[in-house]
Protein backbone atom coordinates (compact mmCIF):
# COMPACT_ATOMS: atom_id res chain seq x y z
CA UNK A 1 0.00 0.00 0.00
CA UNK A 2 1.06 3.57 -0.52
CA UNK A 3 0.90 5.04 2.96
CA UNK A 4 -0.18 8.68 3.03
CA UNK A 5 2.45 10.91 4.58
CA UNK A 6 1.44 13.65 7.01
CA UNK A 7 2.63 16.99 5.63
CA UNK A 8 2.09 20.74 5.81
CA UNK A 9 1.16 20.86 2.12
CA UNK A 10 -2.46 21.56 1.24
CA UNK A 11 -4.73 18.56 1.69
CA UNK A 12 -5.94 18.86 -1.90
CA UNK A 13 -2.38 18.75 -3.28
CA UNK A 14 -1.40 15.86 -1.03
CA UNK A 15 -4.56 13.91 -1.87
CA UNK A 16 -3.77 14.32 -5.58
CA UNK A 17 -0.19 13.10 -5.03
CA UNK A 18 -1.29 10.07 -3.01
CA UNK A 19 -3.97 9.09 -5.51
CA UNK A 20 -1.56 9.61 -8.43
CA UNK A 21 0.77 7.06 -6.82
CA UNK A 22 -2.14 4.70 -6.24
CA UNK A 23 -3.48 5.19 -9.79
CA UNK A 24 -0.08 4.61 -11.44
CA UNK A 25 0.41 1.43 -9.43
CA UNK A 26 -3.14 0.31 -10.28
CA UNK A 27 -2.54 1.01 -13.96
CA UNK A 28 0.61 -1.12 -13.98
CA UNK A 29 -1.16 -3.99 -12.20
CA UNK A 30 -4.03 -3.67 -14.66
CA UNK A 31 -1.65 -3.84 -17.63
CA UNK A 32 0.01 -6.97 -16.21
CA UNK A 33 -3.41 -8.62 -15.88
CA UNK A 34 -4.40 -7.56 -19.41
CA UNK A 35 -1.19 -9.12 -20.77
CA UNK A 36 -2.27 -12.38 -19.13
CA UNK A 37 -5.72 -12.03 -20.72
CA UNK A 38 -4.08 -11.66 -24.15
CA UNK A 39 -1.83 -14.65 -23.48
CA UNK A 40 -4.77 -16.88 -22.49
CA UNK A 41 -6.88 -15.61 -25.40
CA UNK A 42 -4.06 -16.65 -27.74
CA UNK A 43 -3.93 -20.07 -26.12
CA UNK A 44 -7.70 -20.46 -26.54
CA UNK A 45 -7.47 -19.54 -30.24
CA UNK A 46 -4.78 -22.17 -30.72
CA UNK A 47 -6.83 -24.78 -28.84
CA UNK A 48 -9.95 -23.99 -30.88
CA UNK A 49 -7.90 -24.33 -34.07
CA UNK A 50 -6.85 -27.79 -32.93
CA UNK A 51 -3.21 -26.94 -32.17
CA UNK A 52 -1.24 -28.05 -29.15
CA UNK A 53 -0.11 -25.60 -26.46
CA UNK A 54 2.42 -27.97 -24.90
CA UNK A 55 5.31 -25.72 -25.98
CA UNK A 56 3.97 -22.84 -23.77
CA UNK A 57 2.62 -25.08 -21.00
CA UNK A 58 4.34 -28.49 -20.84
CA UNK A 59 2.14 -29.55 -17.92
CA UNK A 60 -0.86 -29.92 -20.27
CA UNK A 61 0.72 -32.94 -21.96
CA UNK A 62 -0.86 -35.18 -19.32
CA UNK A 63 -4.27 -33.45 -19.35
CA UNK A 64 -7.27 -34.08 -21.56
CA UNK A 65 -8.05 -31.39 -24.17
CA UNK A 66 -11.38 -30.56 -22.50
CA UNK A 67 -9.73 -30.00 -19.12
CA UNK A 68 -7.01 -27.88 -20.73
CA UNK A 69 -9.57 -25.69 -22.46
CA UNK A 70 -11.64 -25.24 -19.28
CA UNK A 71 -8.49 -24.40 -17.30
CA UNK A 72 -7.34 -21.79 -19.82
CA UNK A 73 -10.84 -20.26 -19.89
CA UNK A 74 -10.85 -20.06 -16.08
CA UNK A 75 -7.39 -18.47 -16.02
CA UNK A 76 -8.45 -15.93 -18.65
CA UNK A 77 -11.54 -15.01 -16.60
CA UNK A 78 -9.40 -14.62 -13.46
CA UNK A 79 -7.04 -12.30 -15.32
CA UNK A 80 -9.98 -10.21 -16.60
CA UNK A 81 -11.27 -9.82 -13.03
CA UNK A 82 -7.78 -8.93 -11.80
CA UNK A 83 -7.58 -6.13 -14.40
CA UNK A 84 -10.64 -4.43 -12.90
CA UNK A 85 -9.74 -5.24 -9.31
CA UNK A 86 -6.36 -3.58 -9.79
CA UNK A 87 -8.16 -0.24 -9.45
CA UNK A 88 -9.54 -1.08 -6.01
CA UNK A 89 -7.97 0.74 -3.08
CA UNK A 90 -5.86 -1.12 -0.53
CA UNK A 91 -7.89 -2.72 2.28
CA UNK A 92 -6.87 0.00 4.73
CA UNK A 93 -8.61 2.66 2.62
CA UNK A 94 -11.70 0.72 1.53
CA UNK A 95 -13.59 1.87 4.61
CA UNK A 96 -13.04 5.52 3.70
CA UNK A 97 -13.73 5.45 -0.05
CA UNK A 98 -16.22 3.74 -2.35
CA UNK A 99 -14.65 2.75 -5.66
CA UNK A 100 -16.47 2.70 -9.01
CA UNK A 101 -14.62 1.45 -12.09
CA UNK A 102 -15.76 2.06 -15.68
CA UNK A 103 -13.77 0.91 -18.68
CA UNK A 104 -14.22 1.32 -22.41
CA UNK A 105 -12.25 0.01 -25.33
CA UNK A 106 -11.96 2.65 -28.02
CA UNK A 107 -11.71 1.32 -31.56
CA UNK A 108 -8.13 1.31 -32.78
CA UNK A 109 -6.65 1.52 -29.27
CA UNK A 110 -4.72 -1.26 -27.58
CA UNK A 111 -5.23 -0.10 -24.00
CA UNK A 112 -8.69 0.29 -22.45
CA UNK A 113 -9.64 3.65 -21.01
CA UNK A 114 -10.44 3.49 -17.33
CA UNK A 115 -12.51 6.05 -15.48
CA UNK A 116 -12.33 5.38 -11.75
CA UNK A 117 -14.18 7.30 -9.05
CA UNK A 118 -13.19 7.12 -5.41
CA UNK A 119 -15.86 8.77 -3.26
CA UNK A 120 -15.46 9.58 0.42
CA UNK A 121 -18.32 10.68 2.61
CA UNK A 122 -17.07 12.86 5.47
CA UNK A 123 -18.96 14.68 8.22
CA UNK A 124 -18.44 17.96 6.34
CA UNK A 125 -19.23 16.77 2.82
CA UNK A 126 -18.41 14.46 -0.06
CA UNK A 127 -15.04 14.21 -1.79
CA UNK A 128 -14.70 12.73 -5.27
CA UNK A 129 -11.32 11.64 -6.57
CA UNK A 130 -11.40 10.86 -10.28
CA UNK A 131 -8.58 8.83 -11.83
CA UNK A 132 -8.54 8.45 -15.59
CA UNK A 133 -6.19 7.04 -18.13
CA UNK A 134 -5.76 7.68 -21.81
CA UNK A 135 -3.26 5.28 -23.26
CA UNK A 136 -0.48 5.26 -20.65
CA UNK A 137 -1.24 8.72 -19.24
CA UNK A 138 -2.95 8.72 -15.86
CA UNK A 139 -4.57 11.84 -14.42
CA UNK A 140 -6.13 12.46 -11.03
CA UNK A 141 -8.56 15.20 -10.05
CA UNK A 142 -9.99 15.93 -6.60
CA UNK A 143 -13.37 17.59 -6.21
CA UNK A 144 -15.05 18.73 -3.02
CA UNK A 145 -15.20 21.49 -0.45
CA UNK A 146 -11.90 22.42 1.19
CA UNK A 147 -13.04 21.17 4.61
CA UNK A 148 -14.30 17.90 3.14
CA UNK A 149 -11.00 17.35 1.30
CA UNK A 150 -9.10 18.01 4.51
CA UNK A 151 -11.34 15.54 6.39
CA UNK A 152 -10.90 12.87 3.69
CA UNK A 153 -7.13 13.32 3.80
CA UNK A 154 -7.14 12.99 7.58
CA UNK A 155 -9.10 9.73 7.19
CA UNK A 156 -6.44 8.48 4.75
CA UNK A 157 -3.56 9.40 7.05
CA UNK A 158 -5.23 7.75 10.05
CA UNK A 159 -5.97 4.62 8.00
CA UNK A 160 -2.32 4.54 6.89
CA UNK A 161 -1.13 4.88 10.48
CA UNK A 162 -3.42 2.07 11.66
CA UNK A 163 -2.09 -0.19 8.89
CA UNK A 164 1.56 0.31 9.88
Amino acid sequence: MTTPIATTESSNHQLVLDFERIAHRSFELCMQALMKVDFYAGLLRRLEAGHSIEDELPVVATMSPAVVKLTVQRLKKQAELAANEAWELPNELKGSFVTTVHSTMTQGELIPQYDVDYIAETKVGQVRVAAKNWRRNVTVEVQGATDAIKAAYVQMVLAGLKAD
